[in-house]
């Protein structure tokens, strides 16, 4: 690994007032070091994405003075846990986040219980946060009274079922979201429903559901749910949808404002694929994908 100086420099873009660190290796040593260095003086949104940062780590960032003024903080694939979380949510370090990302880490529950809590952290509108919250962790953030100003929120890859997408849909504090990524959990039918019906998400745009079951039934409800009108994206990659799941989406009198369509991996004709395709009722749809190309593998 390149010596600190060097780092900061190959990653430092000052006109933006970024740290750019993705996939360098670096460790709560290193990230020690590079706090210390009087280059960082301004910037405003750090990128640790696939390093090897932990508790340690993210307790250095915290005592550091010059990072006050942190808006982005994204580490993405490293080794913080629960502790490491808390700890964030207590200091005023933090005060000035918009933007936190913490999925692919070692964060439970209880980190999401210490998040819900925070009122340092209210001040949040993008939030990527896992990899065990699990539906106790959903039910957390999705009644916190302080994480009301999010426009996104991400809790892919959770073991989120029924029960957290029902929290979130019957969330009292989400309806600023305009994007709600549930990718890779257990949602089945009725937590689908759930979240097709909710007044909560009328405001949604962006709806990403990737290998969760929630079979005809859940797309059934997205398609004829009103609360749904306002979607721009549908992700329902291997969602175990068949015909009349899909002939439901062609059909839909509320997905008018649809613009991206994801299907990939279900059991659906070239029949209802074409009806899909030629809907009327889906004027804006310019991109519907049915199958990956090789390259996409």
């Amino acid at each position: 690994m390149a010596d600190t100086e060097s780092i900061i420099k190959e990653g430092l873009n000052i006109e933006n007032s970024e740290l750019d660190l993705r996939e360098r290796e670096i460790g709560d040593e290193e990230l020690k070091s590079i706090v210390q260095s009087d280059q960082i003086k301004g910037v405003t949104a750090i990128f640790l994405e696939f390093n090897e940062v932990g508790d340690e780590g993210v307790q250095a960032l915290l005592d550091c003075k010059e990072m006050k003024n942190l808006t982005v903080l994204n580490l993405f694939k490293n080794k913080v846990t629960d502790a490491g979380l808390a700890a964030m949510c207590k200091s005023k370090t933090m005060l000035n986040l918009s933007e936190l990302i913490l999925s692919d880490n070692k964060i439970t529950a209880e980190g999401a219980k210490a998040l819900a809590k925070s009122t340092i952290l209210g001040n949040l509108v993008s939030l990527w946060v896992g990899d065990g919250l699990e539906d106790e962790g959903a039910v957390a953030i999705a009644q916190s009274e302080t994480l009301t100003r999010l426009n996104l929120l991400s809790l892919y890859r959770n073991n989120v079922g029924d029960e957290g997408a029902t929290a979130i849909a019957r969330s009292k504090n989400l309806s600023k979201l305009t994007e709600l990524n549930l990718n890779w959990n257990y949602i089945e039918p009725d937590g689908a429903v759930a979240l097709a019906e909710s007044e909560t998400l009328k405001n949604l745009q962006q709806l990403t559901m990737t290998y969760n079951p929630i079979g005809d039934r859940g797309v059934e409800a997205i398609a004829k749910s009103e609360c749904m009108r306002n979607l721009t994206l549908l992700d329902l990659y291997e969602t175990e949808i068949t015909d009349k799941g899909a002939r439901a989406i062609a059909e839909s009198k509320v997905l008018s404002n649809l613009e991206t369509l994801i299907l990939v991996h279900n059991d659906i004709s070239e029949e209802v694929q074409e009806l899909i395709q030629n809907s009327e009722n889906l004027p804006k749809l310019s991109k519907v994908v049915f199958r990956l190309t090789p390259a996409e593998h």
